[in-house]
């Protein structure tokens, strides 16, 4: 019998090598393709949240980054992470309420384990509960029967004490919002 032209390990590592190829087309692909179908994914940066792009944010966006790929987490890359979405739909694929989805996902995204379950609530066992909060921050907001209710990601104080949340599920899109100081039940720090 004559010998192969290749080995069978031969073989068998040019059909990984062209197997890990395609994984890594299919996911530089992916985002594009299901926003291009309305269906996931952060839209394009430059359309939904201009003034994310460019200034301190973004240069505060970059650092971050930069610190979570050695391990260090200011905060600001989950800010960073859940401005990248402000504009989006529903972006989770799971049904009912989606503000602790999107806050788990947001989480996953920047190297931190997701929150518990889907309940905002969940958000309150989370981490640490704090008074004076600092960007990147869960905010874990009551209901008007005093129950946790809707969860976001704080951003800063904004005028009168009130505070500016970035988070899901807030009109149906994820939206950058001012809320009163007096609906917040906890700040927690991841």
């Amino acid at each position: 019998m004559p010998d192969p032209l290749l080995s069978r390990d031969a073989l068998r590592r040019v059909a990984l090598t062209l197997a890990l190829a395609l994984v890594v087309v299919l996911a530089a692909l992916a985002p594009r393709a299901a926003h291009a179908a309305d269906r996931a994914g952060p839209p394009p940066p430059s359309i939904y949240a201009p003034a994310w792009q460019a200034g301190a944010p973004a240069i505060a966006a970059r650092a971050a980054w930069r610190g979570a790929a050695v391990g260090i987490c200011s905060g600001a890359d989950l800010v960073a992470e859940a401005a990248r979405w402000i504009g989006s739909g529903k972006f989770t694929g799971l049904p009912g309420a989606w503000c602790a989805d999107a806050i788990s996902a947001w989480l996953r995204a920047t190297g931190r384990p997701p929150l518990s379950n889907r309940m905002a609530a969940s958000a309150l066992a989370y981490g640490s509960h704090v008074a004076n909060p600092r960007p990147g921050d869960l905010v874990v907001m009551r209901t008007r029967r005093g129950y946790a209710g809707h969860v976001g990601v704080f951003v800063g104080l904004a005028a009168a004490g009130d505070v500016e949340i970035v988070s899901g599920n807030w009109g149906r899109r994820v939206a950058r919002s001012v809320i009163s100081r007096r609906s917040v039940t906890a700040f927690v720090r991841p």
